[in-house]
């Protein structure tokens, strides 16, 4: 036990060494990012960075000053008067502020520092820490401190999994060989139970059974033109459907935030679940009656409930990469999530290039690589906007994605969304007739008038590994301003000429 507590002890103190090494690495970094925000505080906004970032306690007294300052008083600047101002109600980190050399000792540091390299600054601290992360983990990092100095924490992230996936390699070699009829009989057990179904769309039989649903593995587009409800069509279709299976669902999103869906899952819970007619914009206005708050806490309660067990998890981009998606896929799917969103699909940021499209088409094929039944075997939705183009056609195809048309390569089904157009409706010159399928072989067709007060949307499947494409399309009747959305048929759009 003796030669135990020993090892455990020596073990202790190389971490401990290996920790002091690199907060002098990061030394320099923490003075190159305070002396940037003292020379312009409005790097200040946008920087990712909170107090925890920093390790040495000089740059964290200068950076806890200026982000009180600039954040939380609202102040414009840096200078030795506001600085001093704000220390006059502050003793303690006046003190501290004086012990490290007072405002001198910024004025000397911003002298040599450009505001043009704060970003890699920025980069650099947080490479440092997730380094810190590693060592208090347990990783060998000692020896490569030095090495780590010129590469990023990406070069570092791909070198770590690397090394794990040759060793795991080793171990299982994922490259298997099968005869063709190795578990035939188990299959046809589990197609008997359903179990190739994938997650039906609420309230769209149809499109459920046409496509098979949201089948793990596999990757499902949603394409429309913008603001033609895509987020709502994603939300109002999947979300209940996964409350309804006990399913957990992770959220990532490119444009709305947080709040935004919490207001858009508010909505739709007052009118699909309460039954209380409820607007967006009453919600979005304030001001609220007390019987309109009383049901928006009524909805807060519904989907806490629903929601107990992380149920739903948002994950807002400051900046869209296709590796962070990846990244939080793996994560989330080792923990037991199967279905994903990804809202909206969009070139890198910070690499618009003349070939971006090419750079979009390799994103969705390393997101089908990640997702697919022989790698994680998940399934995510991906949003993506069409061409601009589309806004005067009828009928939709693949062509409609634009340049980047071939995203739709490796995915398995590829839904198109638009909505109908004036001249469409019961009586119009260009009347689209919409039928139910009712009988007992479902194939007895009839009609469903389109009531002029209401609006529907038109559902085309383009791309469909487990069904038919384009041979007919469906329709939604919807009301986007309260989230409510319901399949009532389906119709035969004719192609444009």
């Amino acid at each position: 036990m003796a030669n135990k507590d020993k090892k455990q002890s020596i073990f202790e103190e190389e971490r401990i060494n290996t920790l002091k090494k690199i907060s002098e690495f990061k030394l320099g970094t923490e003075a190159n990012i305070v002396s940037c925000i003292y020379k312009n505080p409005e790097l200040l906004y946008d920087a990712n960075i909170t107090l925890k970032d920093f390790g040495v306690n000089i740059w964290r007294v200068y950076f806890c000053i200026a982000s009180d300052i600039i954040l939380q008083e609202e102040k414009q600047t840096l200078d030795e008067i506001t600085v001093g101002l704000y220390l006059q109600k502050h003793d303690k980190l006046k003190e501290k502020f004086e012990e490290y050399g007072g405002y001198k000792t910024i004025e000397n540091a911003k002298e040599y520092i450009k505001e043009s390299n704060f970003d890699s600054y920025i980069q650099e601290l947080h490479k440092w820490n997730a380094v810190i992360q590693l060592c208090k983990k347990g990783f060998p990092v000692a020896d490569r401190l030095s090495e780590y100095v010129d590469m990023s924490a990406e070069d570092i992230y791909n070198e770590l999994e690397v090394n794990i996936n040759h060793v795991f390699m080793n171990i299982d070699n994922e490259i298997k060989s099968f005869d063709i009829c190795d578990g035939i009989d188990d299959l046809i057990e589990e197609l008997d139970k359903g179990l190739a179904v994938g997650l039906p769309y609420h309230n769209m039989p149809y499109v459920s059974s046409g496509t098979g649903g949201q089948i793990l593995g596999n990757v499902t587009l949603i394409g429309g033109l913008s603001n033609v409800g895509k987020s709502t069509f994603v939300r109002s279709s999947t979300i209940p459907s996964i409350i309804n299976a006990n399913e957990k669902i992770v959220i990532m999103l490119n444009e709305d935030g947080l709040k935004k869906w919490q207001r858009e899952l508010l909505v739709w819970v007052c009118n699909n679940i309460l039954e209380f007619d409820l607007q967006k914009h009453t919600v979005r206005d304030g001001k609220y009656s007390k019987e309109v708050k009383d049901k928006l806490f009524e909805a807060a309660n519904w989907l806490k409930e629903q929601a107990a067990n992380h149920t739903i998890t948002i994950i807002p981009f400051q900046k869209y990469q296709t590796s962070k998606a990846i990244k939080i896929i793996r994560k989330y799917a080792r923990m037991g999530v199967k279905y994903f969103i990804l809202d909206t699909f969009k070139m890198d940021a910070g690499k618009v290039t003349e070939q971006s499209w090419l750079q979009m088409q390799q994103s969705m094929v390393d997101i089908n690589d990640t997702i697919k039944a022989e790698a994680l075997n998940v399934h995510i939705t991906v949003t993506f906007q069409l061409s601009k183009g589309s806004v005067r056609q009828r009928y939709y195809t693949q062509d409609n994605i634009g340049m980047s048309k071939n995203i739709v390569d490796p995915v398995s089904t590829c839904i198109m969304i638009r909505d109908l157009y004036d001249d469409e409706y019961s009586g119009e010159n260009r009347e689209i007739k919409v039928y139910k399928l009712e009988g007992t072989n479902g194939k007895t067709k009839v009609q469903v008038p389109l009531d002029r007060n209401k609006r529907y949307q038109i559902v085309f499947v383009v791309k469909n590994r487990e069904g038919a494409a384009n041979t007919h399309q469906y329709v939604i009747e919807h009301d986007l301003s309260r989230n409510i959305m319901k399949e009532i048929g389906i119709c035969n759009i004719q192609q444009d000429f």
